[in-house]
């Protein structure tokens, strides 16, 4: 039998080779960055990220809490502040090709221990599938990480159509990740934009995946929820109802509650009883580990919070899932 290993598909890192070519203006006047250590922010159009922590970029420390936790491989997608959904295209290309080189680099430190999500120019279809495409076939990319909306605009926008496609192509799945929440006007006090609308963002983007009929126009696409889902997993059977007492998206091929089997959740919910509801509703094997690192948002013992949660049957699960989702045992050939 194949030894279980815990894989976290939740992790973010910024190279340092990055942040050096960000600080030697590659990418200027759109990005720019300032300070150092633990006061390192940067600048995009629409204004400047939080301060990045130390821990993002040093992957000694990460190596060593990594083994501290018990967890065997991680795969690594950039810090969601860089999403640069706000660059011009060209400018975009070129600072998310920069991204996965420093990806990649890092995998290739440590193979055994790391794969990556690409990092992509969105909301450009077309360059976002070029970006994607070069992620996969030369540095070796196995899937990507993209935000839970592009500057507002829902998943189903036609504009990502080339981008989708792609994803099906390579065979890549995406995972994805609140940025830019809704009602953050509302969520300003008690750190509410993150505890509560980080997984309302997660529910509305793949709500607009299922509405949008984006899962019924690419059945290959296969889609990470983070923070366990959000709301989706509770919410479906009211989407259901809702469709049908008001007759809304009637061409959608199945139900909304159907669609679950699309998405896999990971286990950053905290409470052991909230993971045995997830576990219930969509299925052992629709679970992979997260952990959010290096944000103190972190679970605590989250490898053996799921052991004692879903016993050692439903470790064996998560962790095929997990491979076959993080895991690209063949290259990619280059369809350009």
């Amino acid at each position: 039998m194949e030894t279980i290993e815990f894989r976290d598909l939740h992790a973010h890192y910024l190279a340092p080779a990055t942040i050096a070519r960000i600080r030697a203006g590659e990418f200027a006047p759109a990005v720019a960055v300032a300070g150092e250590g633990s006061g390192l922010r940067f600048t995009f159009p629409t204004g400047t990220t939080r301060t990045m922590q130390p821990a993002m970029a040093d992957l000694d420390d990460r190596l060593r809490h990594l083994d501290e936790c018990g967890i065997d491989v991680q795969v690594l997608s950039t810090w969601i502040d860089m999403f640069g959904y706000d660059l011009p295209e060209e400018l975009a290309v070129d600072f998310h090709r920069s991204i996965n080189e420093g990806l990649a680099e890092a995998v290739s430190s440590r193979p055994d221990r790391f794969s990556f999500f690409a990092s992509v120019p969105l909301p450009w279809g077309d360059a976002a599938a070029d970006v994607l495409e070069d992620a996969v076939t030369r540095l070796g990319a196995v899937g990507s990480m993209i935000g839970t909306n592009i500057d507002g605009r829902y998943l189903d926008d036609e504009r990502l159509t080339p981008f989708w496609r792609a994803c099906e192509r390579l065979d890549a799945p995406v995972e994805l990740h609140p940025v830019n929440v809704a009602a953050a006007d509302r969520l300003r006090t008690h750190e509410f934009g993150n505890f509560l609308g980080n997984p309302f963002d997660t529910t509305i983007a793949a709500g607009s995946l299922i509405f949008g009929g984006v899962l019924d126009r690419h059945p290959a696409l296969r889609f990470v929820l983070v923070h366990g889902g959000g709301y989706l997993p509770y919410a479906v059977g009211r989407l259901s109802h809702g469709r049908e007492a008001r007759g809304v998206a009637p061409d959608l091929l199945r139900r909304p509650e159907e669609y679950l089997d699309r998405f896999f959740f990971d286990t950053v919910v905290y409470s052991p009883a909230v993971l045995s509801a997830l576990a219930s509703i969509v299925g052992v094997d629709r679970l992979v580990l997260g952990t959010d690192y290096p944000f103190d948002m972190e679970p605590p013992a989250v490898c053996s919070m799921v052991a004692e949660t879903l016993g050692e049957d439903a470790l064996a699960a998560i962790d095929g899932t997990a491979r076959s989702l993080s895991c690209r045992l063949e290259p990619v050939e280059s369809h350009r």
